[in-house]
């Protein structure tokens, strides 16, 4: 309970549950206030300005903390962190439990990335009857599947300069000396970090392991130690073993892996101290499987990754940025691995199986022939899904079927492109809004729709207008707390009342639409006049800029299907609508009254629930008997468990991600 001059207020997070990124965030919004600010869970309290503390929180997905400040200005940043955490909700998993790419690293990965529910637990040795005891343990290494994947090559033992840890104390007269030495050590690798961050494809990653490394906690620690008398090689991995120590003991496996960034910043101020050079990437000179006792996720990005066959490391897990890096360049990672055997230097051949856990020292012949086959299987069916790239799909009927992209910004128009995107089925403008610099103004925005349609030349390109509220929060725009956001003020609810937002964007799409075949979609409709006052104001901007002598073009009209009340109406909203476009995601929510993003209702949050495909066949009946086309846009677009049933439903357009593209449009071909 808040005291007299403190502001509290309780916030949920969302599906991503307070990882390191938004640890990250939520420290660099504290530091802008003078305020004291924390976050507490249960009994558990963490400053705001620690982001080691923040994560030892153990805030999970669902769960509510409560945010606490004291000081001039605690009503704004206690405003403005909950409405941060807010955003936080996500329809898809977690990016530091899954092999999702996080921003900033590269996305030209040579296998799809890994989802946790994927990831196996660490496979048990097969004993091999045709191999003695002695000899079978010496061959065989097992671990845990950081990156699935499997490899036959030559291994390539890393070479890790040790680090010699003094167990004497200081001279007293030497400890402020020293205590400044391990503070420049400290500012040595912020500097390394921070020329990671802006130059190497782990940015994000990077980013989130920078705050773990300025974090004032862990700082702390250490030199308190030299203070008492540690000499600072030892008070680095002392102190940051104490803090990773913490991580170890919280029930979640995500922040578990947390305890590896800490260890890893430890032992890299440590070597720093010891005068050890960083990994040089250039030992790797040829494709080979990389063993190594340490790997930090900060150097395993700058390794050429076309000799990186595999990666094997004694330290890592599933959830660790370790294996989130190499996920997302596709290299098969075994974590975890008892690395002492001393034939692993002189292994001429190892062969990887990071799916089941296992790598084979000088495996026989029989043993890397079937790994090779599996590998080519893979690379087969990555050709096989090449050839769909630049192929219209049609069913087994002889029906076409559009299959376009879900896009957020206009970095995400090349990897669209490469993968054979017919389109795009959905631009996100509320991601324009959430950019810095605040609300984008008219020319700003049509500068991006432009060139949006103009990079799909022969397809349409379907815009959405400003569609926040609910889990999407833009400061300035929409602030006020509402009870139920999900069925507050939102969407085109919000457009119809704030014209100072709404009109500028219609505008800015008027202008946009001479780029290429441009289409406006309206969200969260849930009754006819809505669309009818939208479609009055876009005429009124299309008046405006003609009486102004501005080119415009002509979009078609239509509206997303993600309220029940829309999907029974449809007949009647199809008499003001050129299209429709299902979000299923919300549809799914609505119609089965379970919160999208509570984990525990999960069972109840699939399109393939009989009454949510019910309304999606009643659209489709209805967008049929109008003449105009179906298109859905949810996560069900992709799945290729639900893409028949919305075939079959009579759907004609599937808009998702880039990475699903050409998958859905096998299945596609599959369909009746």
């Amino acid at each position: 309970m808040a005291t007299v001059g403190e502001v509290e207020d309780t916030a949920i997070f969302g599906t991503e549950g307070l990882h390191a990124r938004p640890a990250a965030e939520i420290v660099k919004i504290s530091k802008r206030y003078a305020s004291k600010v924390e976050l507490c869970k249960g009994d558990k309290v963490g400053p705001a300005r620690s982001s080691v503390k923040l994560l030892l929180l153990g805030v999970l997905p669902g769960d509510s903390v409560t945010i606490r400040a004291r000081g001039p200005d605690a009503e704004r940043v206690v405003h403005e962190l909950r409405e941060f955490i807010s955003t936080q909700t996500s329809n898809g998993p977690p990016p530091d439990a899954t092999g999702a790419l996080p921003p900033g690293v590269a996305s030209a990965t040579v296998a799809p990335p890994v989802h946790a529910a994927e990831i196996p637990a660490p496979a048990a040795a097969v004993p091999d009857p045709t191999v003695a005891p002695d000899s079978r343990e010496r061959r065989r290494l097992t671990g845990i599947c950081g990156s699935k994947g499997a490899a036959v090559g030559p291994a390539f033992v890393l070479d890790e300069a040790p680090i010699r840890v003094p167990v004497e104390a200081l001279d007293p007269a030497a400890i402020e000396r020293e205590s400044a030495r391990l503070e420049e050590a400290l500012h040595t690798l912020v500097r390394e970090l921070q020329d990671e961050a802006s130059t190497r494809e782990a940015g994000a990653i990077v980013r989130a392991l920078l705050e773990i490394a300025t974090d004032a906690e862990l700082r702390r620690g250490m030199q308190e130690r030299v203070r008492s008398g540690m000499h600072p090689i030892r008070a680095a991995l002392e102190g940051g073993e104490a803090i990773a120590a913490e991580f170890s003991s919280i029930q979640d496996a995500t922040l578990r892996g947390r305890a590896d960034d800490v260890r890893a910043i430890a032992r890299r101020v440590a070597g720093i101290l010891s005068g050890n050079a960083r990994v040089d990437p250039g030992q790797l000179r040829s494709p080979s499987i990389l063993i190594a006792s340490h790997l930090d996720p900060w150097d395993l990005a700058r390794f050429p990754p076309q000799n990186l066959l595999g990666i094997v490391t004694a330290e890592g897990g599933a959830t660790s940025h370790l294996a989130i890096i190499a996920r997302s360049l596709g290299i098969p990672a075994l974590m975890g691995v008892h690395l002492e055997s001393t034939h692993i230097a002189s292994a001429s051949e190892i062969a990887l199986d990071a799916e089941h856990g296992v790598a084979i020292l000088e495996p026989k012949p029989e043993e890397a022939a079937e790994i090779r086959q599996r590998i080519e299987a893979a690379h087969r069916e990555r050709q096989e899904l090449e050839v769909y790239r630049d192929v219209q799909p049609c069913t087994r009927g002889g029906r076409a079927i559009t299959v376009a992209c879900n896009l957020g910004s206009l970095a995400e128009i090349e990897p669209a492109q490469a993968a054979g995107a017919m389109g795009v089925g959905l631009f996100r403008t509320e991601l324009l809004f959430m950019a810095p610099g605040g609300v984008p103004d008219e020319s700003r925005q049509a500068d991006v729709y432009g060139k949006v349609c103009a990079a799909f030349p022969g397809y349409r390109v379907v815009i959405r207008t400003l569609d926040i509220g609910g889990d999407k929060v833009v400061p300035g725009v929409v602030n006020a707390s509402e009870r139920n956001p999900f069925l507050g003020w939102r969407g085109i609810r919000m457009c119809l009342d704030r014209l100072d937002l709404f009109k500028p964007q219609l505008r800015a799409l008027l202008r946009a639409a001479v780029h290429g075949n441009m289409d406006v979609m309206f969200p969260m409709i849930s009754i006819r006049e809505e669309v009818e006052k939208a479609r009055a104001l876009l005429a009124q901007c299309e008046q405006e800029l003609k009486t102004e002598g501005v080119p415009i073009g002509c979009p078609r009209v239509g509206i997303m299907v993600e309220t029940p009340a829309a999907a029974l109406c449809a007949r009647d909203l199809a008499k003001v609508s050129e299209f429709f476009s299902i979000g299923t995601n919300d549809l799914t929510q609505y119609v089965m009254a379970a919160d999208r993003t509570n984990p525990r209702l999960a069972y109840l949050s699939g399109a393939n629930q009989p009454a949510v495909l019910s309304l999606v066949e009643a659209t489709c009946r209805a967008a049929q008997q109008a003449g105009i086309p179906v298109a859905v846009c949810g996560e069900a677009a992709s799945n290729p468990e639900i893409i028949p049933a919305l075939i079959k439903s009579g759907v004609d357009e599937l808009s998702m991600n880039a990475p699903a593209i050409a998958r859905a449009k096998r299945i596609v071909t599959l369909c009746e």
